[in-house]
């Protein structure tokens, strides 16, 4: 009889899929410092834990005194293959392909992102993380971009970076306070000065711009896709 694999925690299986994924895109395990800048982890600690407890389980093969040499024993994928080899499950009714990505809290208009409590993900279809980059998804508070169809309660899967262009849709902070609207760097023609500033542009016809000097807008990340529960 094949012998069980121990199930893994989602914490775990995030890690293991990161690792999987930073294998099969760059032919290369990733550093210690790279499983740390992708979870926001504040130490190597937090990433050694997560590895002992993949090794221990038998998910994964750490050599002595070598960089990026993690060993895959078995996919994440593999303890729903072999429970379902074990309880003869079809596989097609296997959950879907999925990826955990950190979970920052909530953004709306004028509302601040709360602190992201330690090591909470949420499960997102794989689909949406295909393109290199760190990723974090955000839940959608408020009606500030109903008519391109995001509404109150949806989930934003959003690509961390600082550089955008006209039309981006990002997630930006202004003193401390987070909003996701359209980006454009053009001149504000209700000012008086010629010098560009930020417009941060919802899509309800009920709210106006908000205009911002550059330096007061720290942009965030870009929004790659929403999903929706039920």
């Amino acid at each position: 009889m094949k012998k069980s694999l121990p199930p893994l925690s989602t914490k775990e299986r995030s890690v293991l899929e990161f690792i999987e994924n930073e294998l099969v895109s760059k032919g290369l395990s990733p550093s210690y410092q790279e499983i740390c800048d992708h979870f926001g982890f504040a130490s190597f600690n937090s990433v050694q834990n997560y590895l002992k407890q993949l090794a221990a389980k038998g998910y994964v093969e750490l050599p002595q005194n070598q960089k990026r040499a993690i060993h895959i024993l078995h996919s994440a994928k593999d303890f729903s293959k072999n429970l379902e080899e074990r309880l003869n499950i079809d596989s097609d009714k296997s959950e879907s392909n999925t990826i955990a990505i950190p979970f920052m809290g909530r953004v709306a208009a004028g509302l601040p992102i709360e602190r992201m409590a330690d090591n909470e993900f949420i499960n997102v279809p794989s689909e949406y993380v295909k393109s290199p980059g760190n990723y974090f998804a955000l839940k959608v508070e408020g009606d500030s971009m109903v008519d391109e169809g995001i509404l109150d309660g949806d989930y934003l899967v959003v690509l961390s970076q600082k550089a955008a262009k006209d039309g981006d849709l990002v997630v930006a902070s202004i003193e401390d306070e987070s909003t996701v609207k359209r980006f454009f760097h053009k001149k504000n023609p209700n000012a008086e000065t010629n010098e560009k500033q930020i417009e941060l542009r919802p899509a309800n016809t009920k709210l106006k711009s908000m205009w911002y000097h550059p330096q007061k807008v720290d942009v965030k990340g870009l929004v790659k896709a929403l999903f929706r529960k039920y």
